[in-house]
């Protein structure tokens, strides 16, 4: 069955600009600094280097990797200004979602130089077997296009995860080679990282540390997916659960919030008991959903965060999605941080 689609909601990037902005519950914390050299060169990336001690199943190969630390930490604060100045002229920091932050820089010869920095990546078992070289002591997997490199860390085997950088250059006369400042830029990011890297500090209502596979119980699922669902880990802030034709997920992540809360055209508000409220909408494709968002935090600007719940399942499966959507999410939220 189809891994389902992350959901076509635009972050706020007022969360995470600046490599140090703050968003709704997510108020940056000072940690104290520690010397670190920034964009030291990066370790050699022949297969031949010395590879890192193999992780035991469902474990980070570091403790520094562990999904709790990492669900906390600012990914612009690890690109920060003096690292990016290794490698050319920084500009305005942007982020899409918690573990996502970019800048659309220029080189040291001016030329366009795009760098996004993913932590919490989800490899597939392809990606993980090319990671045959050493990065920053880890392995390392690297796949260079026309204009654009993919370089990743492994920080975690079972589930596969990484630190991910992706440096982008421009085309024609503005192409320039972009590996080298990749390696340079997400070795200084993953050393940062295993020190004290800046923090959100979230406050009330943020699920910004909930690991959404964790509070989900098996007799949630089980009406719609049997008594042996399989859950599928999606980064740091998504779950997925697959039984017979039939699917259920959790996504916890960082929205704009619409005046009229219409996330989706066909957006209609639901109550959900106890004056809490919800926004739902059905898709009726070849694989039917009722995708089901609350809003958990808002501020000012209307950036805030968001927990959705979507039920799926193939057209032979008949059953009330919405329904069982609504169930779900009843389920599930008071086992969330208190709004």
């Amino acid at each position: 069955m189809p891994r389902f689609r992350a959901a076509a909601v635009v972050a706020a990037a007022a969360l995470l600009m600046a490599g140090c902005a703050t968003g709704p519950g997510l108020a940056k914390t000072n940690s104290p600094r520690r010397t670190v050299q920034a964009g030291a060169e990066a370790t050699s990336t022949e297969p031949s280097a010395k590879q890192s001690t193999p992780a035991q199943p469902g474990k980070p190969v570091d403790p520094a990797f562990a999904a709790e630390r990492l669900r906390l930490v600012n990914p612009c604060a690890l690109i920060e200004k003096e690292l990016l100045e290794t490698v050319g002229t920084p500009s305005r920091y942007s982020s899409s979602n918690y573990t996502r932050c970019s800048n659309y820089m220029k080189d040291k010869a001016g030329k366009s130089l795009s760098i996004t920095l993913d932590i919490g990546y989800s490899l597939t078992s392809t990606d993980l077997k090319n990671a045959t070289k050493t990065l920053a002591g880890l392995k390392s997997g690297e796949q260079k296009l026309s204009s654009s490199c993919f370089i990743t860390v492994v920080t975690q085997e079972s589930p596969a995860q990484a630190v991910r950088i992706q440096v982008s250059t421009g085309t024609g006369s503005e192409a320039a080679e972009p590996c080298a400042p990749g390696r340079k830029v997400l070795e200084g990011a993953v050393r940062k990282l295993k020190g004290n890297p800046q923090k959100y500090n979230p406050s009330k209502g943020s699920p910004v540390e909930v690991d959404p596979c964790a509070i989900v119980d098996k007799a949630t699922l089980a009406p719609v997916l049997g008594a042996s669902p399989r859950a599928l880990p999606f980064g740091l802030h998504q779950c997925s659960w697959t039984g017979p034709s039939a699917q259920m997920q959790l996504d916890i992540k960082t929205a704009r919030i619409p005046k009229d809360g219409k996330f989706d055209s066909k957006s209609v508000e639901v109550d959900l008991g106890g004056g809490l409220k919800g926004y739902q909408a059905f898709k009726d494709t070849s694989y039917p959903s009722c995708e089901l968002i609350i809003v958990r935090t808002k501020d000012a600007s209307d950036a805030g965060e968001v927990v959705e719940f979507i039920v799926s399942g193939s057209k032979t499966k008949e059953f009330d999605r919405c329904q069982a959507t609504q169930a779900f999410a009843k389920a599930v939220l008071p086992r969330l941080p208190a709004a």
